[in-house]
């Protein structure tokens, strides 16, 4: 053989070594993808009057009577405005196109099942275990409105110290993504696409989650959404409340005052404070401590809800006279706000009440709380409480906590734990 023939005969090889290697990198996504897709489908919100989308997302087949699985996000506005939007299904191809109707919902898991009338012979399969934590997963979509695309990870478990349950999934999910389906090395489905935060770090809520909301759906589907989310709401915040009442209710020191520690371990704590030194003119050395929720509850576009959220605030001068000081103090006072947001068509104004209470340190407190009522979730209430002392002229610590999504029975027995906490 003459050199440049083997030469040739070298590359050839190493072609074919190379197209090998590419072929066993790709091949188990590409068996998920081409085993899956035509059970994968993209969700529509459409204006109804502009006849045109307002939202896309994802959503797959779990069901041979045609029941769809996505997120609650996805369809949230054809709840909130069922005259304004209807929900439509299709394929990559769009030669098919059907109309879906909410069956159940999930709204603290991020989670609804569609009706269609998709005749279906075939339907994912849900996984009944979770992956190895470091197996590779692949999620599928239609990010962008691109077309269904599948996008490999790592399955990472389940977040730690997280309000709610979520895999961290090591992956780039994009807008679009949604509700899609993530799966094992199985074609079973192990999660339902969810968020993402960039950089390769994205969330799926679990498989669990999704199984749970199917056998209600199958048993007992709720004739009444809205009273059905209030429910879940109120059973969500009583599990959360319970668990901070049963918690650790250590205090901390903050300036001159107490905060408290982390008290369960999905309310996370952090802080600053001004320097001391640069403390001399006419703004007062302060310490603050926050602790809150990592996410929020989506309920509609622009209202979440389900956040909970503390804050312990240390005020004190040497340079300001007493009127000075009380000024400052007061300015800070009067302008806390809740920690969630949400728009005037969802919630009611605020009714507050206000008085001086001794607590048990001795200290004369001004107390506010607050509550506004949710106007499609009978029974569900925000609640903004605030105690500050009142007895010196260069020194004054505050304490606030927001509870977002909860009962009346809840808030007053979270109240009377929090004014007994010793944050004195």
């Amino acid at each position: 053989m003459t050199l440049s023939a083997y030469c040739r005969h070298f590359a050839v090889i190493l072609l074919l070594a190379s197209q090998n290697l590419s072929a066993a990198e790709i091949d188990p996504a590409r068996i998920t993808f081409d085993n899956t897709r035509d059970r994968i489908y993209q969700i529509r919100v459409m204006d109804i009057s502009a006849n045109t989308r307002s939202s896309t997302g994802s959503g797959f087949l779990i069901g041979d009577n045609g029941s769809i699985a996505t997120n609650y996000h996805v369809i949230a506005s054809a709840i909130s405005s069922p005259d304004k939007y209807r929900i439509e299904i299709l394929q990559e191809d769009e030669v098919m196109r059907y109309i879906g109707t909410i069956v159940h919902v999930d709204v603290v898991h991020d989670l609804a099942i569609l009706s269609t009338e998709i005749k279906a012979t075939d339907f994912l399969t849900l996984a009944t275990q979770a992956p190895a934590k470091g197996d590779r997963v692949y999620s599928i979509g239609y990010p962008y409105d691109l077309g269904v695309t599948v996008v490999p990870g790592t399955y990472n478990g389940l977040i730690p110290h997280s309000a709610s349950p979520r895999v961290h999934f090591t992956g780039s999910l994009n807008p679009g993504m949604s509700g899609g389906p993530a799966f094992n090395g199985d074609n079973e489905v192990i999660g339902v696409n969810v968020a993402t935060s960039g950089n390769q770090v994205s969330f799926l809520v679990p498989v669990h989650n999704l199984h749970d909301l199917v056998a209600e759906a199958t048993t007992s589907p709720p004739k009444d959404l809205n009273r059905a989310i209030a429910e879940q709401l109120a059973a969500n915040s009583e599990r959360m409340i319970t668990e901070m009442l049963e918690g650790n209710w250590e205090t901390v020191t903050l300036g001159g005052a107490n905060a408290l520690n982390e008290v369960t371990g999905f309310l996370r704590c952090w802080g600053n404070s001004r320097d001391e030194d640069k403390a001399t003119d006419d703004r007062p050395f302060w310490a603050q401590r926050m602790c809150q929720t990592d996410h929020n509850i989506f309920v509609n576009r622009g209202f979440n809800t389900g956040k909970i959220e503390l804050q312990f605030y240390w005020i004190e001068s040497a340079t300001l006279n007493g009127a000075q000081f009380y000024n400052y103090y007061e300015s800070i006072f009067s302008g806390y706000r809740p920690g969630n947001s949400g728009r005037e068509q969802d919630l009611g104004n605020w009714a507050c009440q206000e008085g001086f209470v001794d607590n048990d340190a001795s200290v004369n407190t001004k107390s506010v709380f607050c509550a506004r009522a949710y106007k499609e979730f009978e029974g569900i209430y925000d609640i903004l409480f605030l105690q500050g002392s009142m007895d010196d002229k260069t020194e004054a610590h505050m304490i606030h906590f927001t509870l977002a999504g909860t009962t009346q029975d809840l808030a007053m027995r979270f109240t009377r734990r929090f004014m007994e906490a010793g944050a004195w």
